[in-house]
């Protein structure tokens, strides 16, 4: 959901900046906390960068240092191409996923593949980012391809919905992982008042791929398997993004061969390296919130397949130990951690804090009526899994192609803080609307022009966060700036989903059984529980048209849900400073 950008990086003015960034110790907060991530955690040192620097920070710094023009141009060349290949491979993903599970016959757990996903995915960016700050970037972007790698081979060989849903934590992690390393280098590459157009950048794949992706995702449910579609690109992901990992090495040995950088050894044992970085990484905070999000939020859309419902063991227990787990999380946090998982110093700036509660809120209110809108147009509109997914996919076209102009825009004017006031009532006056669109007998048409104006908005509301979580801090805390603000939109994702999956597995089987012929109720399970199943009655049958009534006031809650948890929004928008882009400090080195 990052905003797009112009196709061609050479036409951003090139510059050598002499500006060697410094914190104050006030404005962090944390320079004095024993429990702030370390400053020299890794082997090697850096001379003539910024010694007060994470290693990892040091090591782009002289990275920045020694390359040319060319190597820059070319390694943006190859982030264009990962974002393509990345772009192609998740549109194609969300098409073939609703057939998984209706292939195992729980098409009602199409949301819950992605909540724990979402969770994970986003709380994993905070590691993430001390990881890249203390070893390095290229070793980071290598560990989430390996993920994305070993994700892919599981969805593709998976035998059940479990082994799917777990591939899908990897594949998720190991995605948003690598547009994170690839964010982080255009921060390192670029100053501030260009960012927001090379961000955009990033994303102008998705204006092709929205067509390419669910076409692509057709042919192969039509002529081969979906199986086959994962291992198709087990084998292109990491073809596409070794040759940018090659260029972060290369121009590494450069500057050790230069001596900007100068190895040195730690002097710890194996087994002291492990636990080091153990703590380090504050494994065991990770695992607490992780887990106790989990079971937090699972049961929102399991209750419906448990005999006893919202009363069953299983789900009391699940709902109890998430609650005791988040508990046991902030006490450790604040009391026992050596190293903090989490970045508490930021929380006393409020423009980080309205970002971040930004976009939480928003995809919250975004994924309560997402999940099922591609099952929705193939059921009620009769659209084959291409056309409803070119609709699905209206967000990323859209966006893609607005980005750029609103990036342009916030340069021009050297502020960014009146896209969000322009984008919030819009906003919540598309998702009203959907209210009434959303429903059986509906033209088309109207449905996709709120998509088109919802996706302006979102392009706006993404490019307004990320500036704003990168602008109120320095550079050297930018990587876990931005984490931080990928770790609660996607904790905000993963609620989402859980309202929707809740809405969905709550409701929908009730309105099927309501609406079907007296003679058809007992196939309700059968019907609920496969995508395909509800395609295969005729559109004029009673059985299809009782599906899509079921549809239509299943979808009429879920946007109602989404446009109540909209309105909180303004005060998050209202807390963001309106800062200007010119006058944020950045590293040295040959930047954009």
């Amino acid at each position: 959901m990052n905003i797009a950008i112009e196709r061609n990086v050479t036409e951003a003015p090139v510059y050598r900046s002499t500006v060697t960034p410094r914190v104050d110790a006030t404005e962090l907060n944390d320079a004095i906390n024993p429990k702030a991530p370390s400053v020299y955690v890794d082997d090697e040192e850096s001379k003539p960068v910024n010694s007060s620097a994470p290693a990892g920070v040091r090591k782009m710094e002289a990275i920045t240092l020694v390359w040319t023009k060319p190597w820059m141009i070319a390694a943006y060349a190859f982030i264009w191409l990962i974002f393509f290949t990345d772009s192609l491979q998740q549109q194609s993903n969300y098409s073939w996923t609703p057939y998984v599970t209706s292939s195992f016959y729980l098409h009602g757990l199409t949301a819950i593949t992605g909540v724990v996903a979402n969770i994970v995915g986003g709380i994993s960016k905070l590691p993430l980012a001390r990881f890249i700050d203390v070893v390095g970037r290229p070793q980071g972007f290598l560990l989430m391809l390996i993920f994305v790698v070993l994700a892919l081979v599981l969805m593709g060989v998976c035998q059940n919905v479990q082994t799917y849903a777990a591939a899908q934590v990897f594949y998720w992690t190991g995605m948003n992982g690598i547009a994170y390393v690839m964010n982080i280098f255009i921060a390192d590459t670029s100053n501030m008042k260009n960012r927001a157009i090379l961000f955009a950048f990033t994303t102008t794949p998705y204006i092709s791929n929205t067509f390419a992706g669910p076409a692509l995702g057709q042919a192969f449910l039509d002529h081969s398997t979906w199986r086959w579609g994962y291992g198709a690109f087990a084998i292109i992901t990491p073809a596409m993004c070794v040759p940018f990992w090659t260029i972060f090495v290369i121009m590494m040995r450069r500057a050790k061969g230069q001596e900007i950088i100068v190895k040195e050894k730690s002097g710890r044992s194996a087994p002291q390296s492990g636990v080091f970085w153990l703590v380090e990484f504050d494994v065991v905070g990770l695992l607490l919130i992780c887990g106790g999000f989990s079971l937090l939020l699972l049961p929102f859309s399991l209750a419906a397949y448990q005999g006893e419902g919202w009363g069953s063991p299983m789900i009391i227990c699940m709902i109890v130990f998430g609650v005791v787990l988040l508990a046991t999380f902030a006490v450790w946090e604040k009391y026992l951690a050596p190293k903090t998982f989490f970045p508490f110093y930021l929380l006393t700036n409020r423009s980080v804090v309205g970002a971040c509660l930004l976009g939480g809120n928003l995809w919250i209110s975004f994924y309560s009526y997402k999940m099922y809108f591609g099952s929705y147009l193939q059921v009620v509109f009769q659209l084959s899994v291409s056309k409803a997914g070119y609709i699905t996919n209206i967000f990323n076209i859209v966006s893609c192609t607005w980005g750029p102009i609103v990036a342009i825009a916030a340069r021009k004017t050297d502020r960014f803080k009146w896209a969000l006031l322009v984008a919030f009532p819009v906003q919540v006056l598309m998702t009203g609307l959907m209210i009434h669109f959303r429903q059986p007998n509906t033209e088309i048409a109207l449905l996709v022009m709120v998509e088109v104006f919802g996706a302006m908005c979102g392009a706006m509301f993404v490019m307004g966060e990320q500036l704003a979580a990168m602008n109120a801090v320095p550079h050297e805390n930018v990587a876990v700036s931005l984490a931080l603000l990928g770790m609660i939109t996607s904790l905000g994702g993963s609620i989402g989903m859980a309202i929707s999956g809740a809405i969905w597995t709550q409701t929908l089987p009730g309105k099927i059984e309501h609406y079907l012929p007296a003679d058809m109720k007992n196939e309700t399970a059968n019907i609920y529980a496969s995508l395909v199943t509800q395609l295969s009655y005729e559109w004029d049958s009673p059985v299809r048209q009782a599906i899509v009534s079921a549809y239509g006031d299943t979808q009429k809650l879920m946007v109602i849900t989404g446009l109540v948890t909209l309105l909180p929004c303004i005060i998050w928008i209202l807390m963001i400073k309106n800062f200007r882009l010119s006058e944020h400090k950045q590293t040295g080195g040959l930047v954009l």
